[in-house]
C-alpha cells in the first residue's frame, strides 16, 4: 500500500503561484465592483431619502397656509384673512413671506409666540434645519413666496400681479392668492461647464393656491 500511495503522489498537481495570483486577482475584481454598487445604493437611498423629506416639508408649509387662511395675526382668534393680508403686502414690497435661516441647527426651545405668522415660521424654522433635511451652503435655500393675483380693471382691486385675461367672453376678478414654496436639497449632482466641475442642488418648487 505504501508503494501506491507514492505513486499517486508522484502525479497529483497543486495549483501554481501564477494560478494563485490570478484567482486572486479576479475575486478582488469581483469585490471591487460589489463595494462600488453598495456605494452607489447607499447614496441613492441618501438621495431619494432627502427629497422625499423636502416633498412632505414642502407639503407641511402648503397645508399650514391653507388651514390657516381665515387665523388672524398678531391675536389668535379668528379674523377674515388677516394672516394672508400680512403675507400679501410682505408680498407687494418684493419681501420673502419667508426665508429659513441658513443651515441652521434648529432651536431647541418650546414655541412661546403670540400670533399664528409667528408662531409658523417658528415651526418651519426648526422643520426645515439641518436636523431634518441636509444643507451644505447658500445654494440649499429654502424660502416661501406670495403671489396676489387679480384684474385690476374691477372696482376696489389693486394686484400687483394682473389678471387681465377673458374666458369664454368674461373676465375673472376674484382675486386669487397663489404661495410658491422652494427648496434646493443637497443632492450632490454634478454640472459640467468646460473644465469646471459644480455641483448643484435639486429643486423642489410647488405652486399652491391659498385663496
Amino acid at each position: 500500500m505504501t508503494g501506491l500511495n507514492n505513486r499517486f503522489k508522484k502525479f497529483d498537481k497543486g495549483i501554481t503561484l501564477l494560478e494563485a495570483l490570478v484567482s486572486t486577482a479576479i475575486i478582488g475584481i469581483g469585490f471591487v465592483a460589489i463595494f462600488q454598487m453598495v456605494q452607489y445604493s447607499v447614496r441613492s437611498i441618501d438621495i431619494s431619502g432627502e427629497r422625499t423629506k423636502a416633498n412632505l416639508l414642502i407639503s407641511m408649509v402648503a397645508e399650514d397656509l391653507i388651514s390657516e387662511r381665515n387665523s388672524s395675526s398678531p391675536s389668535r382668534t379668528k379674523g377674515k384673512d388677516t394672516l394672508i393680508t400680512y403675507l400679501v403686502d410682505t408680498a407687494k414690497n418684493n419681501q420673502l413671506a419667508w426665508n429659513a435661516p441658513l443651515c441652521s441647527g434648529g432651536s431647541s426651545s418650546q414655541n412661546t409666540k403670540k400670533n399664528t405668522l409667528d408662531a409658523k415660521k417658528f415651526k418651519w424654522d426648526k422643520r426645515f434645519s439641518k436636523r431634518r433635511i441636509k444643507c451644505k451652503g447658500p445654494e440649499n435655500n429654502k424660502n416661501l413666496k406670495i403671489f396676489e393675483i387679480c384684474n385690476n380693471s374691477a372696482s376696489g382691486n389693486n394686484c400687483k400681479y394682473n389678471n387681465n385675461k377673458n374666458y369664454t367672453g368674461s373676465g375673472i376678478y376674484e382675486k386669487w392668492i397663489v404661495g410658491r414654496m422652494e427648496v434646493n436639497v443637497s443632492t450632490g449632482r454634478v454640472e459640467r461647464k468646460g473644465n469646471n466641475v459644480e455641483k448643484k442642488p435639486k429643486k423642489k418648487v410647488l405652486y399652491f393656491q391659498i385663496q
